[in-house]
């Protein structure tokens, strides 16, 4: 059956041709070609009862008979079934003409990342983007159907098409911009999936205070740019870092703060911090235009979330504000494998100067995972365990036969070529490939291991350090070996500062610690915990029950997840220039500004279309229901004529 699109008005008018879906049932039609050769077949061989052979020679040879074929009206009512069964199988149909009538269609696309929230005329960008959007709907003819999709950190499809204009009105008064950067490409994109539905294209109207010559969509025609905003006054905490030494407390910590005016003249601030609520922090300060400044904090009191605070008269709130965390020292048991006295002396000696870490020692023949308390690392020095380790672990130089990295072959002078800066045991290690490395095992990457350090020789690049998670444990490797002295050398700085950075990334984290990210980012709940039983709270609502094991952070602030097992603290932060920067200026390009809108909103209403197509509907069930009939038919008349047969 045809599909009606809708809505709309239709009129059709009488069918104006016929043809068939499934032409690839016409060999079925063979079947009537069966049927004939089963009547000659039946009409040559006549069968006559006879008393004996006397009277055999008495009985001529229907010779024309056997020559002609001469059906009954059996034969014509069964041809006919079959013809009907297989017209069926076709799926034949026949067109009717519709003329339809309806309106047009329109995609409003709404950016509702941070950097809408700037006001400006005392208002924000956001609620001039919304006045822009309802003026689409309000002068929308009565048929126009009107789709609504969100863009933040990702794309949303708030209202499919509909022709109910208060229904459109009611959900963009219903929408707040969010505290994310905003991916406004894969909005664009997803518009351009719902622009063309039942061979009906739709116009997108985007609004956003983003230059179209920023996004280039790929067909300007059907694109209306509703660009909101002018203003550059803006004055963000572009970053925030809390550098702690290892295994110190926090008074050892230092926060530094970076302050960026995004502003094309001069602004006066006033930089705040509390620790906990206590004031650490104050300074009023003025910066140049489109300048940066750093901001050291020092001599806490105490471990505890950091508050940072820019006072300034700016069109951007949102980004005026950061959170941070200062950690307290925890204690560390450090377990030594090693078969090697004199390298366990060294990590001995390395041990004594760090606050709260302490030393057990441990010969590979008395090793017992057993052993391992809750929080303890365990460094393999020359050995591997064949059984789990429950706990987090450091392995040097693994042996050629262990269970945990294939050693695939030895190697001696090798130098370091590249290493991944970005992770946590490489952070502030400067001059990497100044590291003492002698003998090397060539070990074969695990699956669940990100290579940190690497080199490369005749067969390839192979990896010196490794690092991830195995079994709900952390796991790092070294392929080199720490000889006797080179921990505790002075030449070898950046050693000691990799194995520090080592260990501490192995220590088990503090349960009261928050994880800090960024806005916009998702957050999932780790396997086995669930969702059942959780409840969240996000900044400026109440606590909720959680329904799915994965939420994004939408707002800048405090996120908290408890549960009867499980609980977790997050901090969420702003630091996105490309929301900050709310000046963007145009690029030169004179097609930009032509699908650019800076004043009202163009007319949109342009009445309706009439669109005539032929419709095709299927009647093959019909001939289903007439074959039917004429089985039954063909069955009254075979009893019948059999019954005059026996009468006879």
């Amino acid at each position: 059956p045809a599909t009606w699109p809708a809505p709309g008005w239709s009129r059709c008018t009488d069918g104006r041709g016929m043809g068939v879906h499934n032409p690839a049932a016409l060999p079925l039609l063979a079947v009537l070609g069966v049927l004939v050769l089963l009547y000659l077949r039946r009409q040559t061989r006549t069968r006559i009862e006879v008393p004996g052979f006397l009277f055999w020679d008495a009985v001529p040879e229907d010779r024309v008979r056997a020559r002609r074929f001469r059906p009954d009206p059996l034969f014509y009512l069964q041809a006919l079934l079959l013809m009907l069964l297989v017209g069926g199988l076709l799926h034949p149909y026949w067109t009717r003409s519709v003329t339809e009538t309806h309106g047009r269609r329109h995609v409003l696309v709404i950016d509702r990342s941070a950097s809408m929230q700037a006001r400006e005329d005392g208002r924000t960008r956001f609620d001039a983007a919304l006045d822009r959007a309802r003026a689409i709907v309000r002068a929308a003819a009565p048929l126009d159907e009107i789709m609504l999709i969100g863009v933040a950190a990702r794309p949303t499809v708030l209202s499919g098409f509909t022709t109910d204009h208060r229904l459109a009105l009611h959900k963009l008064d219903t929408l707040r911009p969010l505290d994310t950067g905003t991916h406004l490409n894969a909005g664009i994109e997803l518009a351009m999936l719902q622009r063309d539905r039942a061979g009906r294209q739709a116009r997108v109207h985007v609004f956003t205070d983003v230059p179209a010559s920023t996004q280039r969509p790929s067909e300007d025609r059907v694109f209306t740019w509703h660009r909101v905003g002018e203003t550059d006054d803006n004055v963000a905490v572009a970053a925030v870092h809390v550098s702690q030494p290892p295994f110190q407390d926090a008074a050892e910590a230092r926060a530094y703060v970076l302050v960026r005016n995004y502003a094309a003249h001069g602004k006066a601030a006033t930089l705040r911090a509390r620790l906990n609520g206590r004031p650490v922090f104050e300074e009023a300060f003025r910066l140049p235009a489109r300048e940066t400044r750093s901001f050291a904090l020092r001599g806490f009191d105490g471990p505890g979330r950091l508050d940072v605070a820019l006072e300034t008269d700016d069109a951007l709130s949102v980004d005026d504000r950061a959170l941070a965390w200062v950690a307290a020292r925890r204690d560390l048991r450090l377990v030594l494998i090693s078969p090697d006295p004199r390298f366990a002396d060294e990590v001995r000696r390395v041990s004594r100067v760090l606050p709260g870490v302490g030393l057990a020692h441990v010969a590979p023949e008395d090793f017992r995972p057993t052993r391992l308390q809750a929080g303890d690392v365990a460094l393999f020095h020359r050995f591997v365990p064949a059984g789990t380790v429950p706990a987090n672990g450091l392995y040097v130089f693994p042996p050629a036969d262990n269970p945990l990295f294939p050693v695939r072959a030895e190697a001696a002078d090798v130098h370091i070529l590249d290493w991944n800066e970005d992770h946590a045991i490489l952070r502030n290690v400067q001059y990497v490939d100044a590291l003492p490395v002698g003998g090397v095992r060539v070990l074969a990457p695990p699956r669940w291991a990100q290579v940190l350090i690497s080199s490369r020789t005749t067969r390839g690049e192979i990896p010196l350090a490794l690092a991830g998670e195995r079994n709900g444990h952390r796991v790092v490797c070294l392929a080199f070996d720490l000889d006797a002295g080179a921990l505790t050398d002075a030449d070898n700085l950046t050693l000691l500062v990799l194995f520090l950075n080592a260990l501490r990334w192995l220590q088990p984290p503090d349960p009261a610690a928050p994880r800090l990210l960024q806005v916009g980012a998702p957050f999932f709940v780790p396997d086995g915990v669930g969702a059942d039983g959780l409840r969240l709270s996000v900044p400026g609502a109440d606590a909720r029950p959680l329904d799915d094991d994965t939420f994004g952070l939408d707002r800048a602030g405090v996120y908290r997840v408890e549960g009867d097992a499980y609980q977790v603290l997050l901090y969420a932060n702003l630091f996105d220039e490309a929301e900050s920067d709310i000046g963007r200026p145009d690029a030169p390009d004179g097609d930009a500004a032509a699908r650019t809108s800076t004043g009202s909103p163009p007319e949109t209403r342009i009445g309706t279309r009439t669109v005539e197509r032929a419709v095709p509907v299927e009647f093959g069930r019909w001939l289903y229901w007439l074959a039917a009939a004429l089985l039954a038919g063909e069955w009254l008349y075979a009893l019948a004529r059999e019954r005059r047969g026996q009468s006879a």
